[in-house]
């Protein structure tokens, strides 16, 4: 039956009803205030109550017409994972009106700019008694580096990096640089510019500290509640030919997860407690909680609050959760699972959001990471289905019998143009600094009609591509297998929930207990239910390691970077003697080298005696492309040591490369034999007194 059938099923209804009342009418009477004597018939409990069939019947309809209702208006919160939302961005931003940012497990963070000051310095006193008077600032590990800042401009920048506290901040990255690590600034930046980094991973009023000029930011300033970085550039344009950096990717482990099975009094074993976020973790022991998809989608349903107000998420009520639900699906997220890397936790979830995307988008982000799972909204408790191999569990089986009136059977609730069997996408990729990249290509068996379609799958909370392609996979072959049954359903449907298993036997379809799922449920009068069902197969879930595919190369060119140099190569030296005008002997030395392609203005070549520690300039900018250069020695028979080095077109010097050379004899060279030791020497002569 195709969609005619479903709106003929709802006015066949009306000439059901009597059969429907006959078989619900006793509860029907309960529920309408009366009661029934045992072996009552429908007919006695209608004259009990007063009432006349039509009007119960007519009760029933609207009670089913209303149910139906609510089931066609989708319980569903996951669609599928088809954005990346539009938190992901690490170029440094400016907007004073920039949304809150969320960071999932291992992610990098937020880059808004929320302070910028340009101040001269002829001391770095306020900033090492800062350190010393403030075990919690942000530069605590950095007092010997700080002391060695030279005077200057510096520009103070202050970046938040999440609405919230954050576990760790492992790592910074300006452009491709890695900047920050272990609490200390680090990397070519600092050794050229000044630059200081310091990170807060959350912002109170003990660690609150004034920055830049203080006039601005104060003392008291705590950014409360918010993960932050503080950095300070010395402006120069040697140091910046090209401007200071402007892509800034911080790596962090992310918000603290609410996790019930550590909370005593939701049956599990620890100090958790869904109403105290400062009883969150990250970690527990050596398990990462803060990567677990199943904690992270509940956490955020619970919503994050700074200073007692809601920051972020969607503030549910805990008991309008149902917390075993999640309980089972963060056990079935570490389940380990073999991968072309080895064994790993069977879902991870790293992610980067923000206020700015809907609940919906930003729940589809943590959802795609557990495969085809589901979030849904059963009579107003939110719980998890799908996702994963649960089809040996226990199962209830309908019949015939346990319908009431007719039933809607969809077979494909797909035409063949949305099917697809080719699976292609990006992930945020940890070994390209969190840029987009491909997790490679999946592919099923051919359409009917034997045409290939492709599907773009991008998803915005994995950073496993082996992990992006088995969820991949699980969307292809869930996208196979969309029949729906839908019914009014009798008492027995108490008895299971939506994402429970259920067996349908229906011998006109040929069905002899076939396998669907409960997608949605709704109550329609007492012990009636209006339920959708979904077929389920046993080849959504199935996955070989074998399967996965290698991740495509990832073709980068290089990007220009002002602080690249080019070393002297073939630098060699040799030496000789000419004729001056006086006829006398000149020791000369010739240096030569290979010139470079591109990149180069010109080569600078320094000598000195390997006897002396003073560098003398042969040639300070010569043309690099002569690949050759002759200048006169210090003195004849001396070992020269000599230098050179390119002058960059970014106006950087490149790194000394050095060589050397015994000059040649000149006129004025003298061969020393020998010298004595002794004051006196006698040496052995002859009979006339000649020394022999």
């Amino acid at each position: 039956m195709g969609k005619i059938v479903k709106i003929v099923a709802v006015v066949a209804l009306a000439a059901v009803a009597m059969v429907a009342f006959s078989y619900l009418a006793p509860a029907l009477f309960t529920a309408f205030g009366g009661t029934v004597a045992a072996g009552a018939t429908a007919t006695s409990a209608l004259a009990a109550a007063g009432a006349s069939a039509a009007a119960i019947a007519a009760k029933v309809l609207a009670g089913v017409i209303v149910g139906l209702g609510m089931s066609l208006a989708s319980r569903m919160i996951m669609g599928k994972p088809k954005t990346f939302g539009s938190a992901i961005s690490y170029n440094i931003t400016t907007d004073p009106t920039a949304t809150r940012k969320i960071v999932f497990g291992r992610s990098a963070a937020g880059t808004d700019e929320r302070f910028h000051e340009k101040i001269s310095r002829n001391s770095w006193d306020y900033l090492t008694d800062l350190i010393q008077n403030n075990p919690l600032s942000a530069f605590r590990n950095q007092t010997p580096y700080v002391k060695s800042l030279k005077k200057g401009d510096y520009l103070h920048r202050v970046i938040a990096l999440a609405s919230h506290k954050v576990h760790n901040v492992e790592y910074v990255y300006l452009e491709d640089e890695l900047s920050y690590t272990n609490g200390t600034t680090t990397g070519t930046y600092k050794g050229n510019s000044g630059l200081v980094i310091g990170a807060i991973e959350e912002g109170s009023a003990t660690n609150a500290e004034q920055f830049g000029s203080g006039a601005y930011w104060t003392q008291s300033a705590s950014f409360t509640g918010c993960a932050y970085l503080k950095l300070i550039f010395r402006l120069s344009t040697d140091n910046y030919p090209d401007g200071l950096p402007t892509r800034i990717t911080t790596i962090v482990d992310g918000c603290p997860v609410y996790d019930p099975r550590l909370d005593s009094t939701a049956s599990g074993v620890g100090s958790h407690r869904a109403n105290n976020q400062d009883s969150w973790s990250f970690v527990d022991g050596a398990k990462q909680i803060g990567r677990n998809p199943a904690l992270a989608l509940l956490t955020y349903l619970i919503g994050w609050r700074i200073n007692g107000r809601l920051a972020w998420g969607m503030g549910v009520p805990v008991d309008r959760i149902d917390l075993g639900s999640f309980i089972a699906y963060a056990n079935m997220c570490e389940e380990p699972v073999v991968s072309s890397n080895g064994t790993v936790q069977r879902y991870l979830c790293d992610c980067l959001l923000t206020t700015a995307d809907t609940h919906e988008t930003n729940i589809n982000i943590i959802t795609s990471a557990m495969g085809t799972a589901k979030l849904v909204d059963t009579a107003g408790l939110y719980q998890l289905i799908g996702g994963y191999d649960d089809l040996d569990g226990p199962t209830i089986t309908f019949t015939h019998d346990d319908l009431i009136g007719q039933y809607t059977y969809t077979p494909d609730n797909l035409s063949l143009k949305d099917t697809f069997n080719i699976a292609r996408g990006r992930f945020p990729d940890p070994e390209n600094l969190y840029q987009l990249n491909d997790w490679g290509q999946i592919e099923i068996a051919p359409l009917p009609d034997n045409i290939p379609r492709p599907v773009a799958l991008d998803f915005a909370g994995v950073t496993r591509f082996e992990q992006a392609q088995r969820i991949a996979k699980q969307n292809l072959v869930r996208n196979r297998y969309t029949a729906t049954f839908s019914a009014i359903f009798g008492p027995k449907a108490f008895m299971v929930q939506v994402g429970s298993l259920v067996k349908m036997v229906i011998p006109e379809l040929g069905w002899n207990g076939k396998l669907f799922r409960v997608i949605s449920q709704s109550e329609t009068i007492e012990l009636a239910f209006n339920m959708t069902l979904q077929e389920e197969h046993a080849q959504v879930y199935a996955w070989d390691d074998d399967e996965t595919k290698p991740l495509p190369p990832v073709v980068r060119v290089p990007a220009y970077n002002p602080n690249d140099s080019i070393p002297v190569a073939d630098l060699q030296s040799s030496t000789r003697t000419i004729l001056n005008s006086n006829g006398g002997q000149v020791s000369q030395i010739d240096v030569t080298w290979e010139a470079p392609d591109a990149g180069v203005q010109c080569i600078q070549i320094e000598y000195r005696e390997q006897s002396s520690d003073i560098w003398q300039t042969a040639t300070d900018r010569f043309s690099h492309e002569a690949e050759a250069f002759s200048f006169t020695a210090n003195a004849g028979g001396v070992n020269h040591i000599i230098r050179a080095r390119y002058l960059m077109f970014s106006g950087m010097w490149g790194s000394w490369t050095t060589t050397q050379v015994l000059s040649a004899a000149d006129s004025n060279y003298s061969a020393v034999v020998g010298y004595l030791t002794n004051e006196s020497v006698a040496f052995p002569t002859d009979a006339a007194g000649n020394i022999t």
